[in-house]
């Protein structure tokens, strides 16, 4: 990883709360939001979601698709693929941050768009297959899509000269999946992670829950396994701010990113989810 100055980010108070939010809703939430344009974020990763992130990373022998977001932004990110100049038929590998709906709802309908490969781990693969959220939450679930792969922690993924390794970060469902890679701009090489998810929702019950009954075992190990990572340079949560955020400005990313951390963001964002989550215990009488 190339060293460069780095300055404290200070971010929107918002963004921790998007972590602890509740997806109870069945509402869809990408119809009255307004459309973020598709562009490049960095190097050969692409921003083609809506508020609900999606990412496509391009190869010489076809792309990978990060998280298909909820059935109502399926022809969205077809679209927005196609406006970046690539064909959504070249999608060959599907992967995916975590088992709730408004990530990974649209995985059948654009799996059948394009024949690809879909990857899951864990838990979060018996989810996909199944059509049922089976995280600590428990909220609505998705037409079922067969699992082509199933990965286990610390597994790669690789298609046309890149690679991203999964860390299992069970916490929030129970496959969710940090995938890192790299990438080379100007010859300089930059250290990317997506965000998998890191604690349960809100409100959820963290004693003898029926459908994640290791949730707090879980979460806990997930926070010492991140807590512990180097920061990456550039981490991609997926959900969307309400406007970019101030980064390193040797950072050679987009400004017009709404779901950009630096590594001092990183840092930021780890703490306060993990406050989040010991808030989270002391409420539950849990020591």
């Amino acid at each position: 990883m190339t060293e460069r100055p780095v300055r404290t980010t200070r971010l929107a108070t918002l963004l921790a709360a998007l972590t602890l939010l509740s997806i109870t809703s069945g509402a869809d939430a990408t119809a009255q939001d307004p459309p973020i344009e598709p562009h490049r974020i960095i190097g050969t990763i692409y921003y083609v979601g809506a508020q609900f992130g999606s990412y496509l990373i391009t190869t010489s022998e076809g792309h990978i698709l990060h998280d298909t977001g909820d059935l109502a932004m399926h022809e969205r990110i077809v679209d927005n693929i196609e406006a970046l100049g690539f064909d959504v038929r070249d999608v060959r590998i599907m992967i995916s941050s975590h088992a709730h709906w408004d990530h990974v709802e649209g995985h059948a309908a654009m799996k059948r768009a394009t024949g690809a490969q879909v990857v899951a781990l864990g838990g979060d693969a018996e989810a996909l297959a199944s059509g049922v959220d089976n995280s600590a939450l428990g909220a609505r679930g998705w037409e079922p899509v067969v699992v082509d792969r199933v990965i286990q922690d610390g597994e790669t993924v690789t298609l046309g000269g890149v690679t991203l390794q999964a860390t299992w970060t069970g916490g929030h469902t129970q496959g969710a999946t940090l995938w890192t890679t790299s990438v080379e701009v100007e010859g300089a090489d930059y250290t990317v992670a997506f965000r998998g998810g890191e604690i349960p929702n809100a409100g959820v019950a963290l004693v003898d829950n029926p459908r994640h009954p290791s949730v707090v075992e879980d979460t806990r190990r997930t926070l010492r396994v991140l807590n512990a990572m180097e920061p990456p340079d550039l981490f991609l949560h997926n959900h969307a701010r309400p406007a970019p955020a101030t980064l390193d400005p040797t950072l050679p990313v987009n400004p017009a990113c709404v779901t950009c951390y630096d590594s001092a963001g990183w840092v930021d964002y780890m703490t306060r989810v993990t406050a989040g989550f010991e808030r989270m215990l002391r409420e539950a009488g849990i020591g």
